[in-house]
């Protein structure tokens, strides 16, 4: 499936992060990078993902999407978040479960104000990373400055 690279500022948006692990962490930090909000519940966290969360919870409540513009779930949720977050109009994205999302996380390069983003609509994450590596290394290494004096 083809996704359409839709680009939103997230900068002070609340984010429901369902999971405590590794991958929660990963999109924790992403999140974090572009200023959004991130209301995490899960009965174990890694101790990296606490300072990233303006809130934490022990355990998965419909209740936690009260004021969340979008939700990331990673593990055995996922179903019962999506379907809660749908009854809500709340955009959802479920990890590994493309069934699940309405976004994907892309594979990403960050360089000031300049976001790249690649997808191939969930079906190889693989494939989406190998291409973000090889852009890492063909984009000037100044491309945040260069976008700073085009603006200007």
């Amino acid at each position: 499936m083809a996704c359409f690279p839709f680009m939103a500022d997230i900068c002070g948006k609340t984010c429901l992060l369902v999971g405590g692990g590794m991958v929660a962490l990963r999109k924790a930090q992403t999140l974090a990078a572009y200023g959004a909000r991130v209301v995490a519940c899960a009965e174990k966290f890694v101790q990296e993902l606490l300072p990233l969360c303006a809130r934490v919870a022990e355990a998965y409540s419909p209740a936690l999407l009260e004021g969340a513009d979008f939700a990331v779930a990673d593990g055995a949720f996922n179903a019962r978040v999506a379907k809660d977050c749908r009854a809500r109009r709340i955009p959802v994205n479920c990890v590994d479960d493309a069934a699940n999302c309405d976004f994907f996380f892309p594979a990403q390069i960050l360089r000031g104000g300049v976001s790249v983003g690649i997808s191939t609509g969930g079906a190889s994450p693989a494939l989406a990373k190998i291409l973000r590596e090889y852009l890492e290394r063909v984009l000037p290494e100044n491309l945040a400055e260069l976008a700073e004096n085009a603006e200007k």
